[in-house]
């Protein structure tokens, strides 16, 4: 909350979690929505009428009622009970005792052993050949952090295995989330990243992950104010070409990165895997600035600008000098064969609700890009 960043962590007391569960529901404005990553990416992705959502998350009764009649939950994944996320919405300037927030945020705990223990994996994979799916969105890798090391070990064997298992010409887009184990977030990085095609992320995660592979601006311990756009550019590159394909005889197959933080928003993509990303920046950037206010459309009179005017490609000599053009928005840079796309984002001045941007941002992003065939 000090600085303002989005963290999720596992409650490991049952007993106490459902008295904090129970009491948080009586609260008076307590409201139910639909919770978890994949749900909430499945929810974005149903508003468009032409297309239909596999969810293969455990999914209770509750959630099942409040979710888009375009979404299908395969009758494995139903079960009795709902798992509740608890959520602390803030705003820019709130307090907790001598803490003060600098923008708003939000802090997610939950005590959800299915979602923990991975239970859907084997339903998610026996699904597959009858769906028939063109898009493949993977998220909650970060539930399994607080079940302990013999657990996720094992899990994240076989989900790497499940991947594996999908056919090379369907996408498959990741979704990371914050976590604090950086045995665990390095084991993702090197065995489940460089097997998808695409992943999306926020500030925290992208620096947790350069201090956990000891890549560029690591030293950093937190960021500071804005992410400057040069360090964050540095970082990108770095996972595409440690973890991604920007070798040709590269076995990996990561080639897109969505990054989102409050100001503005990045697509780093490897030269000739994807298209129209400009559109697919912007359509995050958008979703953004709407969902936060709680309308359908971004009104100007809500929001401001908070993205820097002029930044650089990168932290280091040699470096471009860019800057924000209003009749043209998105920026366009290039780093030897990675592209990059940034859109300022219409910061909302007063936020509804802060859950779950991530993943509308992500979802939009990806229903504007485009992939292009392989030979």
């Amino acid at each position: 909350m000090e600085r303002g960043a989005a963290a999720e962590r596992f409650f490991s007391d049952k007993e106490v979690f459902q008295r904090i569960a129970r009491a948080a529901a009586e609260y008076p404005g307590a409201q139910l929505y639909v919770g978890g990553n994949a749900a909430l990416i499945g929810q974005k992705l149903a508003t468009y009428p032409q297309l239909v959502v596999l969810l293969c998350g455990p999914v209770g009764p509750k959630l099942h009622e409040l979710l888009d009649d375009q979404i299908v939950v395969p009758p494995e994944s139903l079960q009795e009970m709902d798992e509740y996320h608890l959520i602390l919405e803030y705003k820019a300037g709130e307090k907790w005792g001598s803490t003060q927030a600098p923008q708003a945020n939000r802090f997610i705990f939950s005590h959800d052993v299915s979602n923990g223990e991975m239970s859907a994996l084997e339903t998610f994979v026996a699904s597959l050949e009858e769906f028939q799916p063109d898009l493949v969105v993977l998220s909650g890798l970060h539930m399994m952090e607080g079940m302990g090391r013999e657990l996720w070990e094992d899990r994240l064997k076989e989900a790497v295995v499940a991947i594996s298992d999908v056919r090379n010409e369907i996408p498959i887009h990741l979704e990371l989330a914050s976590m604090t184990d950086r045995e665990y977030m390095s084991n993702i990085m090197q065995e489940v990243i460089p097997i998808v095609n695409s992943i999306g992320l926020n500030e925290q995660e992208l620096l947790f992950l350069t201090q956990v592979g000891s890549g560029p601006h690591s030293e950093l311990v937190s960021w500071e104010g804005v992410p400057d756009v040069g360090r964050v550019s540095d970082i990108l590159l770095w996972v595409l070409e440690r973890h991604g394909r920007t070798d040709p005889e590269s076995e990996a197959d990561l080639t897109r990165i969505h990054f989102h933080t409050l100001a503005y928003h990045i697509i780093a993509t490897v030269d000739g895997h994807w298209g129209n990303q400009a559109s697919a920046v912007m359509a995050g950037a958008r979703v953004a600035s709407s969902q936060a206010c709680g309308l359908q459309e971004v009104d100007v009179t809500k929001v401001t600008l908070k993205a820097p005017v002029q930044f650089h490609s990168s932290y280091q000599e040699p470096r471009e000098s860019l800057t924000l053009n209003p009749s043209n928005p998105v920026t366009l840079w290039h780093r030897g064969n990675v592209t990059f796309h940034l859109s300022p984002v219409l910061v909302c001045r007063q936020p509804l609700r802060t859950v779950g941007l991530g993943d509308a941002i992500s979802a939009e992003g990806l229903l504007y890009s485009e992939l292009a065939s392989q030979p």
